[in-house]
This record gives C-alpha cells, sequence and structure tokens, in this order.
C-alpha cells in the first residue's frame, strides 16, 4: 500500500470512529465547503447540507445498530477508499466510496440496502 493509501485508510478510519461515537461534529470537520456527499436521496454539498445529513441519520439509528455493524471489506488506492459493511437487520449491505484530497474528504458516495428509513 503507497504512503498516501495510508493516509486516506487513517482519515476514513478517523471519520467512522467519530460516526460511532456519534459525534456530528468530529464527522463534518473531514468534509469542506467544496465536499459533496451522494446519497439515494442525491448529493448533498458543502458542510451545511452535510452536516444535516449527518445530524438526522446519526439521531434516527435504532438502538443496537452502531453494535451490529460489520465491516467485511476496505480497499484504498491512491485518494479513493471503498467499504463495504453491514449492520443486521437494519442493512444487508451498505457501501461508501470516499475520494479524499489533501486530507478532507472531497466526495463521498453512501447507499445500504434496504436503507434505513
Amino acid at each position: 500500500m503507497s504512503t498516501k493509501s495510508s493516509r486516506i485508510e487513517a482519515i476514513i478510519g478517523n471519520h467512522l470512529q467519530a460516526f460511532f461515537r456519534k459525534s456530528v461534529d468530529d464527522v463534518v470537520q473531514d468534509y469542506t465547503e467544496g465536499s459533496v456527499l451522494i446519497v439515494p436521496d442525491g448529493p448533498l454539498h458543502g458542510l451545511s447540507e452535510i452536516r444535516e445529513f449527518f445530524t438526522a441519520f446519526i439521531s434516527t439509528l435504532p438502538a443496537g445498530f452502531l453494535e451490529a455493524f460489520e465491516m467485511h471489506r476496505q480497499e484504498f488506492d491512491g485518494e479513493v477508499g471503498y467499504i463495504v459493511w453491514k449492520a443486521s437487520p437494519w442493512v444487508r449491505l451498505g457501501t461508501d466510496t470516499f475520494f479524499v484530497r489533501s486530507g478532507k474528504i472531497m466526495l463521498q458516495t453512501f447507499a445500504a440496502y434496504p436503507p434505513l428509513s
């Protein structure tokens, strides 16, 4: 793994730990005003929209969701990270792709099957 990929892995690892702590402030610190988070409902642009998404998402997680989270695969190549996960029974398959530049997540995609409601 390249040094750049190792840095990307560390940034995404810290991002996930902030999520597991339910710290919206720490999660949002990983983005910039130019960041885009693409979710099933469409793209979210900038810190305000991304914060709004994570505030709602984290506050509505069912009890036991974070404890049920299982990472199945992580791939890092250059500035890109990709994870495959599940959190049964709520999410049978989840994926996130991250494009990281200069220590910040510039683009992230998120998809989960079945989606959380």
